[in-house]
C-alpha cells in the first residue's frame, strides 16, 4: 500500500489532492481523498511524495468469525477440522491461543476440545486467534442376550426379529460402512448382522455383531434292537441303541436315559460318539450333525429273575426337538429256559444217566448234533426228548449203537424259536 501526493500549480494558484493507492488482487487501484484548503500549505515547503510504505503499519488483518462457538458432531461421522463452520475462508488452525503448532485441516476432532482459528490475508495472519469448542456425541454400542440367535425354519424371521437393546438401533451388513437394512429384510442361516444404536441422530461407532441360525426341518430319531432276542439265563447279548438327526440342521446337548430292569445286569458299553454314564445310564452327545447317526452298543446279560424290558430314551438336546413321537424306542427280551447240562455219566446206575437240556420240549423243531474232539459227527437227533444215553447213532469211527467213549465233546443245539443255535462243549464220563 502506498501514500501519493499530487498537485497542480498554475499562475501560483495551487490545486492539492491525495491518493490512496491499494494492491487488490494484484493491481493498483487508487482512491481520492478530499481537497485539502491551499492556504493551509506553504508554497516554498511543497514537497511531492512518491513513498511506498510498510503494509504491517497499515493493514491490521481481523480474526475470523463464527455463528457458534461451541460446534457438537457425531463421532462416527470422524469429523476433521474442515467441519467447524468458519465464515471466513483461508484459515489456519492452532491448537493454542497464541504460538502453538498449525494443525493440518483433515486432522480428526477430538472430544471436549477447542482449537484456535486464524484468518490469513496477503500472508499475514491475524494476530487474534477465534476459540472453537468441540463437543463429540458418541451413543453406546447396543447389547444382546445373544450373540448367536436361532430361529426355526417355518418361522421366517426377518430383521426385526433380532433381539437387541435399546431397541433405536440401525441394522447394516458389514461391520463397517456397509447398507442399511430395512426391519422386515429376511434373515439368512450363517449370516452376520451389525446394530448400530442411534440417539439424536448419531451413531455408536462401533456396532454389536449378531450371528444368525436358522435350524430347518430337524428331527431327532432312536432306534433299537437286540442281538439275541431268546437268550439263556446267563448268557450276553448287545443292545444296540442308534439315534439319527434326520433334520437340515445340527442338535446340541443331546442326553438319551438308557433304563435296564433288573432282569439286565450291566457289563459294558461302546459309542460310535458320545460318553455312557455306567452308573446313571446316561449317554451325552455334545452335537450331532444333519443326517448324522451315532451308535451305542450295550452288553448285558440276562439274569436269572426278573423282566426283560429296556427303554432309550431322548430326555433333552438343543434345540428341542418339536417331534417327540420317535424320541423312545423299547426291546423286551424272552429268555430261553434252556439250560444245557454239559456233563454226565451213562453208567446205568440210575443218576446223570442222560444227556439233559432244560425246556427242549417247548422247541418241537429242534435239532441236536455231538461231535467228538477231531470233529467227527457221532450223535444226530431232531426233537430231542432227553433221551440219549452216549451211544452214537451215526456210522463213523465207532461204529452206530456203539457206547462213546469217555471224554469231551461238542454240541450244536438249533431250535425254531431262538435266533442262532447254541453251541458249547460237554463232558461224558463211563465211571
Amino acid at each position: 500500500m502506498r501514500f501519493y501526493t499530487k498537485t497542480t500549480i498554475g499562475r501560483f494558484t495551487l490545486d492539492l489532492f491525495f491518493c490512496l493507492v491499494v494492491f487488490l488482487a494484484g493491481q493498483e487501484q487508487c482512491y481520492s481523498i478530499p481537497k485539502i484548503n491551499p492556504e493551509l500549505i506553504k508554497t516554498e515547503s511543497i514537497h511531492f511524495y512518491d513513498h511506498p510504505m510498510d503494509a504491517d503499519h497499515i493493514l491490521e488483518v481481523s480474526p475470523p468469525t463464527t455463528k457458534n462457538t461451541q460446534q457438537e458432531f457425531c463421532a462416527f461421522d470422524r469429523p476433521t477440522l474442515s467441519a467447524i463452520q468458519i465464515n471466513e475462508s483461508n484459515i489456519v488452525w492452532y491448537n493454542s491461543a497464541s504460538h502453538g503448532n498449525p494443525l493440518a485441516p483433515n486432522s480428526l476432532l477430538i472430544d471436549n476440545s477447542t482449537y484456535y482459528a486464524a484468518q490469513l490475508l496477503d500472508g499475514k495472519e491475524s494476530e487474534q486467534r477465534l476459540a472453537i469448542s468441540v463437543i463429540l456425541h458418541a451413543p453406546s454400542t447396543p447389547t444382546t442376550s445373544s450373540n448367536v440367535q436361532v430361529f426355526a425354519f417355518g418361522q421366517n424371521p426377518t430383521v426385526g426379529d433380532l433381539e437387541v437393546e435399546p431397541i433405536n438401533v440401525v441394522w447394516y451388513n458389514t461391520a463397517l460402512e456397509g447398507k442399511v437394512l430395512d426391519f422386515d429384510t429376511p434373515l439368512q442361516n450363517g449370516r452376520q448382522y451389525f446394530a448400530a444404536q442411534v440417539s439424536s441422530t448419531c451413531e455408536s461407532t462401533n456396532r454389536l455383531m449378531v450371528t444368525v441360525k436358522i435350524n430347518g426341518p430337524s428331527d431327532l430319531k432312536i432306534n433299537k434292537s437286540v442281538s439275541n432276542k431268546h437268550p439263556m439265563i446267563g448268557e450276553k447279548v448287545v443292545l444296540t441303541i442308534t439315534v439319527e438327526n434326520e433334520g437340515l440342521s445340527n442338535f446340541n446337548d443331546i442326553v438319551i436315559k438308557e433304563q435296564l430292569d433288573p432282569g439286565f445286569g450291566y457289563v459294558n458299553a461302546k459309542t460310535s460318539q458320545g460318553n455312557f454314564d455306567a452308573t446313571n445310564k446316561v449317554w451325552s452327545l455334545s452335537s450331532l450333525q444333519a443326517k448324522a447317526t451315532a451308535v451305542l452298543n450295550l452288553e448285558v446279560e440276562a439274569m436269572p429273575n426278573g423282566s426283560y424290558s429296556s427303554n432309550s430314551l431322548i430326555e433333552t438336546s438343543f434345540p428341542a426337538d418339536k417331534n417327540s413321537q420317535n424320541n423312545s424306542a423299547e426291546i423286551t427280551l424272552e429268555p430261553s429256559c434252556i439250560t444245557i447240562y454239559n456233563e454226565f455219566t451213562p453208567n446205568d446206575d440210575g443218576k446223570n444217566d442222560y444227556f439233559r437240556i432244560d425246556c427242549i420240549e417247548t422247541f418241537p423243531e429242534s435239532e441236536l448234533q455231538i461231535f467228538n474232539r477231531y470233529g467227527d459227527l457221532v450223535y444226530q437227533q431232531k426233537a430231542y426228548q432227553n433221551d440219549w444215553r452216549g451211544l452214537a447213532n451215526v456210522s463213523g469211527t465207532i461204529g452206530k449203537g456203539n457206547p462213546l467213549p469217555t471224554g469231551t465233546y461238542f454240541y450244536i443245539l438249533k431250535t425254531d424259536g431262538l435266533s442262532e443255535n447254541k453251541t458249547g462243549w460237554l463232558f461224558l464220563r463211563k465211571d
